[in-house]
């Protein structure tokens, strides 16, 4: 199974990319014969959205193309997250716009952090995902208890502040890979 981690921030002094660490450490030991691609939004030159996505010839940037092919590699996703203004980031929403099918009927697993846990980012991802990008987001999503910087080390370790994490993420791969297996054979 394809699964590409995606750290939806870009802010300087970020903590999602410990976020998406740790979620690949434990993909990698509880799914070790899974394929796993890093995809952090500030490794990609994508502009703002000026125009229409579905026109036949828009033009990319060299990191918008990047983008598409890495996100059409995979059989599934697990969305980092943080929540600024009650919301998901500016930066990934637009990322999300410039898809044109390769996410659909693949699932995604949102792990969020921030105020009440990341649950409104959550809830907001869930309805851009539902939206004409047709992924599937899976019923069990992760928002992240505790301050993410004090729970996970820095090489993605959880700590003993961040342990009551742990199971919640293993039960949400867990959905992820039965639905990735499941669409994967229907489509």
């Amino acid at each position: 199974m394809k699964i590409a981690i995606i750290v939806g921030t870009t802010r300087q002094q970020r903590v999602t990319p410990l976020l998406a660490k740790w979620v690949n450490n434990t993909v990698a030991s509880k799914y070790p014969e899974s394929e796993v691609k890093l995809l952090d939004l500030v490794d990609y030159d994508i502009p703002l959205l000026e125009e229409a996505p579905w026109l036949p010839d828009r033009t990319l940037t060299e990191g918008a193309k990047r983008w598409l092919t890495d996100l059409a590699w995979a059989d599934g996703y697990i969305i980092t997250t943080a929540e600024y203004n009650h919301s998901i980031p500016a930066v990934l929403k637009n990322a999300l716009d410039f898809t044109q099918g390769e996410m659909r009927r693949k699932p995604t697993l949102i792990v969020s952090h921030g105020a009440v846990h990341g649950a409104r980012s959550d809830a907001h991802l869930r309805l851009v995902l539902n939206s004409a990008i047709g992924s599937v987001p899976v019923p069990n999503d992760v928002p992240f208890y505790g301050r993410v910087d004090e729970a996970i080390d820095s090489l993605g370790n959880i700590t003993e502040d961040g342990k009551q994490n742990q199971s919640k993420l293993e039960a949400g791969l867990d959905e992820l890979f039965w639905y990735a297996n499941a669409l994967n054979n229907a489509r």
